[in-house]
Protein backbone atom coordinates (compact mmCIF):
# COMPACT_ATOMS: atom_id res chain seq x y z
CA UNK A 1 0.00 0.00 0.00
CA UNK A 2 1.55 3.18 -1.07
CA UNK A 3 2.71 5.17 1.72
CA UNK A 4 4.76 8.13 2.43
CA UNK A 5 5.98 6.66 5.93
CA UNK A 6 4.39 4.52 7.81
CA UNK A 7 5.24 6.70 10.95
CA UNK A 8 3.29 10.05 8.43
CA UNK A 9 0.18 9.09 6.91
CA UNK A 10 -2.31 6.35 7.49
CA UNK A 11 -1.70 3.21 5.27
CA UNK A 12 -4.13 2.27 3.23
CA UNK A 13 -7.71 2.23 1.47
CA UNK A 14 -10.60 0.65 3.01
CA UNK A 15 -14.17 -1.05 2.34
CA UNK A 16 -16.53 1.79 2.14
CA UNK A 17 -20.29 2.07 2.62
CA UNK A 18 -21.02 -0.45 -0.24
CA UNK A 19 -19.15 -3.01 2.11
CA UNK A 20 -20.39 -2.37 6.03
CA UNK A 21 -20.24 -5.68 6.50
CA UNK A 22 -16.64 -6.42 5.50
CA UNK A 23 -15.77 -3.06 7.15
CA UNK A 24 -17.15 -4.06 10.35
CA UNK A 25 -15.33 -7.63 10.07
CA UNK A 26 -11.94 -5.93 9.63
CA UNK A 27 -12.80 -3.20 12.71
CA UNK A 28 -13.54 -6.25 15.23
CA UNK A 29 -10.08 -7.91 13.79
CA UNK A 30 -7.87 -5.00 14.50
CA UNK A 31 -7.54 -2.25 17.85
CA UNK A 32 -8.80 1.07 17.56
CA UNK A 33 -5.70 2.17 15.88
CA UNK A 34 -5.80 0.03 12.87
CA UNK A 35 -3.08 -2.21 13.76
CA UNK A 36 -4.09 -6.41 13.39
CA UNK A 37 -2.13 -8.31 16.44
CA UNK A 38 -3.28 -11.83 15.45
CA UNK A 39 -2.43 -15.18 17.88
CA UNK A 40 -2.37 -17.34 15.26
CA UNK A 41 -2.71 -21.20 16.39
CA UNK A 42 -5.05 -22.57 13.32
CA UNK A 43 -1.49 -25.33 12.70
CA UNK A 44 -3.08 -28.50 11.73
CA UNK A 45 -0.63 -31.72 12.10
CA UNK A 46 2.40 -30.25 12.87
CA UNK A 47 0.92 -29.03 15.98
CA UNK A 48 0.20 -32.34 17.06
CA UNK A 49 4.34 -33.18 16.09
CA UNK A 50 5.18 -30.99 18.89
CA UNK A 51 3.50 -33.46 20.87
CA UNK A 52 4.70 -37.23 19.91
CA UNK A 53 7.05 -37.37 16.05
CA UNK A 54 4.01 -39.93 15.31
CA UNK A 55 1.25 -38.20 15.41
CA UNK A 56 -1.08 -41.02 15.66
CA UNK A 57 -0.14 -41.03 19.23
CA UNK A 58 -1.25 -37.71 20.15
CA UNK A 59 -5.25 -37.75 21.15
CA UNK A 60 -7.83 -35.06 19.99
CA UNK A 61 -8.84 -34.37 23.25
CA UNK A 62 -5.25 -33.28 24.53
CA UNK A 63 -4.90 -30.81 21.48
CA UNK A 64 -7.99 -29.30 21.53
CA UNK A 65 -6.95 -28.67 25.67
CA UNK A 66 -3.59 -27.32 24.51
CA UNK A 67 -4.86 -25.04 21.95
CA UNK A 68 -7.57 -23.86 24.72
CA UNK A 69 -5.41 -23.21 27.24
CA UNK A 70 -3.22 -20.81 24.97
CA UNK A 71 -6.60 -19.53 23.29
CA UNK A 72 -7.72 -18.36 26.68
CA UNK A 73 -4.28 -16.78 27.77
CA UNK A 74 -3.39 -14.83 24.97
CA UNK A 75 -6.70 -14.19 23.45
CA UNK A 76 -6.50 -10.40 25.73
CA UNK A 77 -3.36 -9.94 24.65
CA UNK A 78 -4.47 -9.79 20.59
CA UNK A 79 -6.87 -8.18 18.59
CA UNK A 80 -7.70 -11.23 16.95
CA UNK A 81 -6.94 -15.12 16.83
CA UNK A 82 -6.78 -17.23 14.03
CA UNK A 83 -8.21 -21.23 14.28
CA UNK A 84 -8.72 -24.04 12.81
CA UNK A 85 -12.07 -25.80 12.10
CA UNK A 86 -10.73 -29.28 14.44
CA UNK A 87 -9.44 -28.22 17.57
CA UNK A 88 -10.20 -24.91 18.26
CA UNK A 89 -12.94 -22.61 16.55
CA UNK A 90 -16.22 -24.49 17.56
CA UNK A 91 -14.45 -25.29 20.97
CA UNK A 92 -13.11 -22.18 21.74
CA UNK A 93 -16.89 -20.50 20.97
CA UNK A 94 -18.71 -22.99 23.43
CA UNK A 95 -15.87 -23.03 26.18
CA UNK A 96 -15.80 -18.78 25.96
CA UNK A 97 -11.63 -19.28 25.47
CA UNK A 98 -12.57 -16.23 23.22
CA UNK A 99 -14.07 -13.23 24.56
CA UNK A 100 -16.94 -11.80 22.07
CA UNK A 101 -14.43 -8.67 21.95
CA UNK A 102 -11.51 -10.15 19.92
CA UNK A 103 -12.00 -11.24 16.53
CA UNK A 104 -11.67 -14.94 14.82
CA UNK A 105 -10.09 -15.90 11.76
CA UNK A 106 -9.95 -19.39 9.64
CA UNK A 107 -8.23 -21.33 7.30
CA UNK A 108 -10.20 -22.23 4.15
CA UNK A 109 -7.24 -24.52 3.06
CA UNK A 110 -6.67 -27.91 3.35
CA UNK A 111 -2.89 -28.83 4.07
CA UNK A 112 -1.44 -32.35 3.18
CA UNK A 113 0.53 -32.74 5.82
CA UNK A 114 3.70 -34.96 6.34
CA UNK A 115 7.00 -34.81 8.61
CA UNK A 116 9.16 -33.32 5.66
CA UNK A 117 6.72 -30.62 5.34
CA UNK A 118 3.54 -29.48 3.99
CA UNK A 119 2.54 -30.67 -0.15
CA UNK A 120 2.30 -27.39 -2.65
CA UNK A 121 -1.15 -28.07 -3.95
CA UNK A 122 -3.74 -25.72 -3.01
CA UNK A 123 -7.18 -27.50 -1.50
CA UNK A 124 -10.05 -25.91 0.43
CA UNK A 125 -11.90 -27.60 2.47
CA UNK A 126 -14.92 -29.43 1.20
CA UNK A 127 -17.44 -28.13 3.93
CA UNK A 128 -15.81 -25.48 5.52
CA UNK A 129 -16.82 -22.65 3.07
CA UNK A 130 -17.36 -18.87 3.55
CA UNK A 131 -21.03 -18.80 3.28
CA UNK A 132 -20.66 -21.15 6.67
CA UNK A 133 -17.87 -18.89 8.58
CA UNK A 134 -20.25 -15.89 7.77
CA UNK A 135 -23.55 -17.35 9.68
CA UNK A 136 -20.37 -19.10 12.62
CA UNK A 137 -19.68 -15.04 12.69
CA UNK A 138 -15.97 -15.59 12.12
CA UNK A 139 -14.38 -12.22 11.27
CA UNK A 140 -12.22 -13.41 8.13
CA UNK A 141 -11.25 -16.01 5.77
CA UNK A 142 -7.80 -16.90 5.34
CA UNK A 143 -6.32 -18.92 2.67
CA UNK A 144 -2.50 -20.21 2.12
CA UNK A 145 -1.35 -20.61 -1.59
CA UNK A 146 1.92 -21.92 -2.11
CA UNK A 147 3.09 -19.61 -5.20
CA UNK A 148 5.96 -19.83 -7.70
CA UNK A 149 4.94 -17.68 -10.94
CA UNK A 150 7.02 -19.48 -12.87
CA UNK A 151 4.69 -22.90 -13.00
CA UNK A 152 2.08 -20.83 -14.93
CA UNK A 153 0.00 -24.01 -15.55
CA UNK A 154 -0.57 -24.13 -11.73
CA UNK A 155 -0.54 -20.39 -10.58
CA UNK A 156 -3.83 -20.21 -13.93
CA UNK A 157 -5.76 -22.53 -11.44
CA UNK A 158 -4.39 -20.61 -8.41
CA UNK A 159 -5.67 -17.18 -9.62
CA UNK A 160 -9.22 -19.03 -10.53
CA UNK A 161 -9.76 -20.20 -7.31
CA UNK A 162 -8.30 -16.98 -5.60
CA UNK A 163 -10.89 -14.84 -7.74
CA UNK A 164 -13.77 -17.80 -6.84
CA UNK A 165 -13.26 -17.37 -3.10
CA UNK A 166 -12.97 -13.38 -3.85
CA UNK A 167 -16.53 -13.40 -5.18
CA UNK A 168 -17.78 -15.77 -2.15
CA UNK A 169 -15.98 -13.10 0.37
CA UNK A 170 -17.90 -10.05 -1.07
CA UNK A 171 -21.24 -12.01 -1.39
CA UNK A 172 -21.02 -12.60 2.36
CA UNK A 173 -18.94 -9.42 3.23
CA UNK A 174 -16.22 -11.12 5.03
CA UNK A 175 -12.55 -10.30 4.35
CA UNK A 176 -10.30 -12.38 2.71
CA UNK A 177 -6.61 -12.90 4.02
CA UNK A 178 -4.81 -14.59 1.61
CA UNK A 179 -0.72 -15.77 2.62
CA UNK A 180 1.21 -16.77 -0.31
CA UNK A 181 4.15 -18.71 0.71
CA UNK A 182 6.92 -19.55 -1.43
CA UNK A 183 8.83 -22.75 -2.01
CA UNK A 184 11.89 -23.59 -3.24
CA UNK A 185 11.97 -26.06 -6.67
CA UNK A 186 14.21 -28.87 -7.00
CA UNK A 187 17.72 -28.02 -7.39
CA UNK A 188 17.25 -24.47 -4.98
CA UNK A 189 18.57 -23.96 -1.77
CA UNK A 190 18.05 -20.86 0.37
CA UNK A 191 21.86 -20.93 1.34
CA UNK A 192 22.59 -20.03 -2.04
CA UNK A 193 22.53 -16.07 -2.12
CA UNK A 194 21.09 -15.67 -5.55
CA UNK A 195 17.93 -18.16 -4.35
CA UNK A 196 17.29 -15.54 -1.39
CA UNK A 197 16.95 -12.67 -3.64
CA UNK A 198 14.71 -14.90 -6.01
CA UNK A 199 12.85 -15.39 -2.84
CA UNK A 200 12.33 -11.75 -1.67
CA UNK A 201 11.62 -10.77 -5.10
CA UNK A 202 8.82 -13.30 -5.29
CA UNK A 203 7.68 -12.22 -1.80
CA UNK A 204 6.79 -8.69 -3.54
CA UNK A 205 6.00 -9.63 -6.71
CA UNK A 206 3.26 -12.16 -5.18
CA UNK A 207 1.72 -9.74 -2.94
CA UNK A 208 0.76 -7.67 -5.58
CA UNK A 209 -0.75 -10.34 -7.81
CA UNK A 210 -2.92 -11.23 -4.83
CA UNK A 211 -3.87 -7.56 -4.06
CA UNK A 212 -4.88 -7.48 -7.73
CA UNK A 213 -6.79 -10.39 -7.56
CA UNK A 214 -9.31 -8.78 -4.60
CA UNK A 215 -7.66 -9.68 -1.31
CA UNK A 216 -8.83 -7.65 1.74
CA UNK A 217 -5.51 -8.21 3.41
CA UNK A 218 -2.23 -9.98 2.77
CA UNK A 219 -0.65 -11.90 5.00
CA UNK A 220 3.15 -12.24 4.00
CA UNK A 221 6.52 -13.89 4.50
CA UNK A 222 9.45 -11.43 5.50
CA UNK A 223 11.38 -10.68 2.28
CA UNK A 224 14.95 -11.29 3.57
CA UNK A 225 17.01 -11.94 6.33
CA UNK A 226 18.10 -10.15 9.64
CA UNK A 227 21.21 -10.38 11.79
CA UNK A 228 23.58 -8.23 9.90
CA UNK A 229 23.41 -4.53 8.56
CA UNK A 230 23.46 -5.24 4.93
CA UNK A 231 20.61 -7.91 5.39
CA UNK A 232 18.42 -6.11 7.20
CA UNK A 233 18.98 -2.97 4.67
CA UNK A 234 18.09 -4.89 1.89
CA UNK A 235 15.08 -6.45 3.64
CA UNK A 236 13.99 -2.95 4.39
CA UNK A 237 14.20 -2.01 0.76
CA UNK A 238 11.85 -5.34 0.07
CA UNK A 239 9.12 -4.29 2.64
CA UNK A 240 9.22 -0.86 0.97
CA UNK A 241 8.68 -2.02 -2.52
CA UNK A 242 6.25 -4.48 -0.89
CA UNK A 243 4.27 -2.19 0.22
CA UNK A 244 4.66 0.84 -2.58
CA UNK A 245 2.68 -2.05 -4.21
CA UNK A 246 -0.15 -2.13 -2.09
CA UNK A 247 -3.31 -0.20 -1.71
CA UNK A 248 -4.76 -3.10 0.77
CA UNK A 249 -3.22 -3.65 4.54
CA UNK A 250 -0.15 -6.65 5.07
CA UNK A 251 0.60 -8.23 7.83
CA UNK A 252 3.68 -10.43 8.79
CA UNK A 253 3.84 -13.98 9.52
CA UNK A 254 6.71 -15.49 11.31
CA UNK A 255 7.32 -18.81 9.79
CA UNK A 256 10.35 -20.50 10.98
CA UNK A 257 11.82 -17.16 13.08
CA UNK A 258 12.38 -17.07 16.52
CA UNK A 259 10.73 -14.41 18.74
CA UNK A 260 13.60 -12.11 18.56
CA UNK A 261 14.44 -12.65 14.94
CA UNK A 262 10.25 -12.01 14.23
CA UNK A 263 10.51 -8.61 16.58
CA UNK A 264 13.01 -7.44 14.76
CA UNK A 265 11.76 -8.50 10.57
CA UNK A 266 8.30 -6.83 12.55
CA UNK A 267 10.12 -3.74 13.15
CA UNK A 268 11.35 -3.22 9.96
CA UNK A 269 7.83 -4.41 7.90
CA UNK A 270 5.93 -2.01 10.33
CA UNK A 271 8.41 1.25 9.44
CA UNK A 272 7.71 0.07 5.90
CA UNK A 273 4.13 0.36 6.16
CA UNK A 274 2.77 -3.44 7.31
CA UNK A 275 -0.15 -2.73 9.44
CA UNK A 276 0.43 -5.89 11.83
CA UNK A 277 1.05 -9.17 12.33
CA UNK A 278 -0.51 -12.94 12.72
CA UNK A 279 2.11 -15.03 13.88
CA UNK A 280 2.45 -18.32 16.08
CA UNK A 281 5.06 -21.10 17.08
CA UNK A 282 7.75 -17.62 17.93
CA UNK A 283 5.22 -16.81 20.29
CA UNK A 284 3.74 -19.59 21.92
CA UNK A 285 6.15 -22.49 20.95
CA UNK A 286 7.14 -22.60 24.62
CA UNK A 287 3.58 -23.84 25.88
CA UNK A 288 3.19 -26.74 23.59
CA UNK A 289 4.36 -30.42 24.41
CA UNK A 290 3.92 -32.68 26.95
CA UNK A 291 4.45 -30.54 29.54
CA UNK A 292 3.51 -30.25 33.36
CA UNK A 293 1.15 -27.57 34.00
CA UNK A 294 3.61 -25.26 35.44
CA UNK A 295 6.01 -25.41 32.58
CA UNK A 296 2.49 -24.91 30.30
CA UNK A 297 1.45 -22.03 32.45
CA UNK A 298 5.01 -20.12 32.46
CA UNK A 299 4.70 -20.91 28.08
CA UNK A 300 1.24 -19.05 28.61
CA UNK A 301 2.56 -16.08 30.35
CA UNK A 302 5.51 -16.04 27.70
CA UNK A 303 3.50 -15.62 24.85
CA UNK A 304 1.53 -13.43 25.88
CA UNK A 305 4.37 -11.10 27.38
CA UNK A 306 5.66 -11.93 23.74
CA UNK A 307 2.13 -10.41 22.22
CA UNK A 308 2.69 -7.26 24.62
CA UNK A 309 5.89 -6.89 23.23
CA UNK A 310 4.92 -7.29 19.39
CA UNK A 311 2.02 -4.55 20.28
CA UNK A 312 4.77 -2.18 21.36
CA UNK A 313 6.80 -2.54 17.99
CA UNK A 314 3.45 -1.50 15.75
CA UNK A 315 3.35 1.32 17.63
CA UNK A 316 6.35 2.45 18.33
CA UNK A 317 6.95 1.94 14.46
CA UNK A 318 3.91 1.30 12.53
CA UNK A 319 0.30 3.22 11.62
CA UNK A 320 -2.92 1.33 11.26
CA UNK A 321 -4.89 0.74 8.25
CA UNK A 322 -8.11 2.42 9.60
CA UNK A 323 -8.88 6.24 8.44
CA UNK A 324 -11.67 7.98 9.68
CA UNK A 325 -14.51 9.50 8.27
CA UNK A 326 -16.29 12.60 9.48
CA UNK A 327 -19.70 12.72 10.18
CA UNK A 328 -21.17 15.01 7.57
CA UNK A 329 -18.79 12.61 4.92
CA UNK A 330 -20.81 9.54 6.75
CA UNK A 331 -23.97 11.27 5.93
CA UNK A 332 -23.54 12.20 2.64
CA UNK A 333 -22.65 8.26 1.97
CA UNK A 334 -25.34 7.20 3.92
CA UNK A 335 -28.12 9.02 3.80
CA UNK A 336 -31.38 7.93 6.06
CA UNK A 337 -32.57 5.31 3.19
CA UNK A 338 -29.53 3.66 2.91
CA UNK A 339 -30.94 0.85 4.44
CA UNK A 340 -33.65 0.40 2.32
CA UNK A 341 -31.45 -0.37 -0.60
CA UNK A 342 -28.12 -1.88 0.77
CA UNK A 343 -26.74 -4.08 -1.50
CA UNK A 344 -30.73 -4.49 -3.27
Amino acid sequence: MTTTSAAETATTTRPGPEALGTLRRLQRMSDRDGFIRVAAIDHPENYLALFDTDISHVSFDEVVESKLELVRGMADHATAVLLDPVWSHGQAVLTGAVPGDVGIISGLEHLAYSPSGFGTETVVREHWTVPLLARLGIDGAKLVVFYREEKSEVTAAQHALVREIVAQCRAAEVPLVVEPLWYPLEGESLDDPAVRRLRAEAIVDSARVFADLGSDVLKVEFPGRVGSPEDEAAAAEACARLDAGLDVPWVLLSASATFEQFATQLRIAATAGACGFMAGRAIWGDAVGRFDAETRAAGVRTACDRLDRLADVMREHGRGWTTSVEVGEATRQLPATWHETYRS
